[in-house]
């Protein structure tokens, strides 16, 4: 895993949260899902990562992470019956407690950016608080925090 915060290539103070992302990039070794499962659970498990790689071989993968303001009308908001899901500080949260599983933000989610867990509660990306661990391990760069510099995001 990367060093300190200041040199995990996150947001700019004062940034809006969200990712720039070119799948063209990507070459599918994970280790975005890796450190994002790592940084939440304390385990190396997939399933359990906020992001995730859907494999398109031979054609270019998708990634499937919350976009937070690039998220057009942010449809998930809006869907949930149980306003479990909102914006607070150009974050998309969702409110577990509130959460009733009924998986209309799932279906909503243009990004296909949300899970349930086992115990059917939805679950996506929360731009760690500003400091995404997914992004200082991305090598080629194919996913970066939005306003970072283009050169050693």
């Amino acid at each position: 895993m990367s060093g300190p915060a200041g040199a995990r290539g996150g947001a700019p103070a004062g940034a809006k949260p969200g990712f720039v992302i070119d799948p063209e990039k990507c070459t599918e070794c994970e280790r975005c899902m890796i450190a994002c499962s790592l940084v939440k659970t304390g385990l190396v498990r997939l399933p359990d990562s906020r992001i995730a790689i859907e494999r398109r071989w031979p054609e270019t993968p998708a990634l499937q992470v919350c976009r937070f303001g690039g998220c057009p009308g942010q449809p998930c908001i809006a869907s949930c019956p149980a306003e479990a899901i909102a914006c607070r500080d150009g974050y998309v949260l969702i409110d577990r407690e509130a959460c009733t599983g009924c998986g209309a933000c799932l279906e909503a989610c243009p990004f296909q950016a949300i899970r349930l867990d086992e115990e059917l509660k939805a679950f996506k990306c929360d731009f760690c608080a500003g400091e995404p661990a997914c992004v200082p391990e991305c090598a080629t760069q194919a996913l970066r925090a939005a306003g970072a510099a283009e050169e050693g995001a």
